[in-house]
């Protein structure tokens, strides 16, 4: 995994800060000791996670992940490049992680800057991610409640969903400063192609986080330019969303679906500044080693 800075020195004394008073309890390869490289900014990305070295996620924001060892895993493959890949899995019988059925990572906390950009490569096993009509999330811009106002936690304004063997990207906004989730006339569920099975996917995703009409999601798929939505994409929150990848279903929890499992497997996952470009953000990229 590398991270990047301006000022490595320091970065590297608030790293050692930081993961020292990181206590996630997933007791699962030593996912909190920092063994990992930092090095200068490369290009416009914030952060980039290869699974070639040290521990998987070191340097990310948090793990919902459990205390189980199947929720995330460092494997040989299948790797979308390189020889590493990260296989997250969740089961129907599982205990719960934070009120839900889940094995997530957030990759960065709030987000300073409304325009950014995320990417990943993602795995579908065909024997462990049959078809279901019940949908899950693999990736989520999740917001924090403003509970100084009485607000209470909502599902998330943006998220890429698979329902019936497709990619879909939910999105909505509320401009409400205290809401109870996505106004019913914003919803928009967006198809993103077929989950094909036994393959890699990636994808690119170019935000312009807003609750407004200025608001604005690209998203590319194997390298094709999908979708291009403008309008609001969140909630009138005191922070902007957090991004969030892994596996969560809440009909594991509801019981809804009686599947035993689900896996999924990431690699090249990366986040972007506002100056990034599809060229840099491509899971397949090689980005070059100087400042833009």
């Amino acid at each position: 995994m590398v991270f990047y800075s301006n000022g490595l020195l320091l970065l590297q004394m608030l790293l050692a800060v930081s993961c020292a008073d990181k206590k996630d309890g997933s007791g699962v390869m030593g996912l909190d000791q920092l063994a990992s490289s930092s090095t200068p900014v490369r290009g416009n990305l914030l952060f980039e996670e290869t699974f070639e070295q040290g521990s998987p996620f070191a340097l990310a924001h948090a793990k919902e992940i459990g205390d189980w060892p199947y929720a995330m895993q460092l494997v040989q493959a299948p790797a979308f490049r390189g020889h590493g890949a990260c296989r997250f899995e969740i089961r129907q019988d599982q205990p719960l992680v934070k009120d839900g059925k889940r094995a997530e990572v957030t990759v960065v906390g709030p987000v300073s800057s409304k325009e950014m950009w995320y990417s990943f490569a993602a795995y579908f096993p065909a024997d462990e991610f049959v078809k279901d009509t019940e949908r899950e999330i693999i990736s989520q811009w999740y917001q924090r409640a403003d509970k100084h106002l009485g607000e209470k936690s909502s599902s998330p304004a943006t998220a890429l969903r698979i329902k019936n063997d497709r990619f879909v990207l939910d999105t909505g906004f509320n401009a409400d400063l205290v809401s109870d989730g996505v106004q019913e006339g914003s919803k928009k569920k967006l198809d993103l192609g077929e989950v094909t099975k036994n393959t890699w996917h990636e994808f690119v995703f170019h935000f312009v986080h807003s609750y407004e009409e200025d608001g604005l999601i690209e998203v590319w798929h194997n390298g094709e330019k999908v979708i291009t939505h403008r309008g609001g994409n969140m909630y009138n929150n005191a922070v902007l969303p957090k991004w969030k990848i892994g596996l969560y279903k809440a009909a594991f929890k509801s019981g809804a679906s009686t599947l035993p499992n689900r896996v999924v497997f990431f690699d090249n996952i990366k986040v972007g500044n506002e100056r990034a470009s599809y060229e840099e953000m491509a899971p397949s990229a090689v980005v070059p080693n100087s400042n833009n």
